[in-house]
């Protein structure tokens, strides 16, 4: 008559209206709540230009990389990719 497919949600809501009344069946927000992890301690100036040495390394080793891998491709198959 409702539309609910099963008795098993209606037994629910009522045991949780029993238990909590009409606000325990209004939809809770899901995940964790903003705010809840551990803060990070601020990063130092030396951290922040190793990173940055890291990012620049790895921007610069990935063309070289690539032409190392079209090398050995060529020499494997004595022809250009």
């Amino acid at each position: 008559r409702f539309g609910i497919a099963s008795a098993t949600p209606l037994k629910q809501w009522c045991r949780l209206y029993r238990g909590g009344g009409a606000e325990a069946l209004r939809p809770r927000p899901r995940g964790r709540p903003r705010g809840s992890g551990a803060k990070a301690a601020p990063t130092t100036r030396e951290q922040e230009l190793e990173r940055e040495v890291r990012r620049l390394e790895a921007q610069v080793a990935y063309p070289r990389k690539s032409m190392a891998l079209k090398a050995e491709l060529r020499s494997r198959t004595g022809r250009r990719p």
